[in-house]
């Protein structure tokens, strides 16, 4: 948990555990929240697996600040999925 951000840091192992094969061309990033929370969620291109959530919070709100902390949080610079979502980033 980091700023009020719960998330998972080792996808990787995420997905071992969950016994899932993870080849980021399999999946998409989506994004979503409202004025008071923030969620990212693993979709599969198929849809043949289960969606897997990957971060949460209940305090932050859609920013780059906050966008930016659970992208650091996720490894996203790592997997690279393409990202889905309703973005509507506002400034801190």
């Amino acid at each position: 948990m980091e700023r009020g951000l719960v998330a998972s840091t080792d996808i990787d192992d995420l997905m071992q555990t969950l016994n899932i094969n993870h080849n980021t061309l399999d999946w998409r990033l989506f994004l979503d929240s409202s004025h008071l929370s923030l969620k990212a969620v693993l979709l599969h291109n198929g849809n043949t697996l289960p969606s897997i959530p990957v971060s949460h919070s209940v305090h932050n709100k859609e920013s780059y600040e906050n966008v930016k902390i659970l992208m650091e949080t996720i490894n996203y610079d790592k997997f690279k999925w393409q990202i889905c979502g309703d973005l509507k980033v506002r400034q801190n």
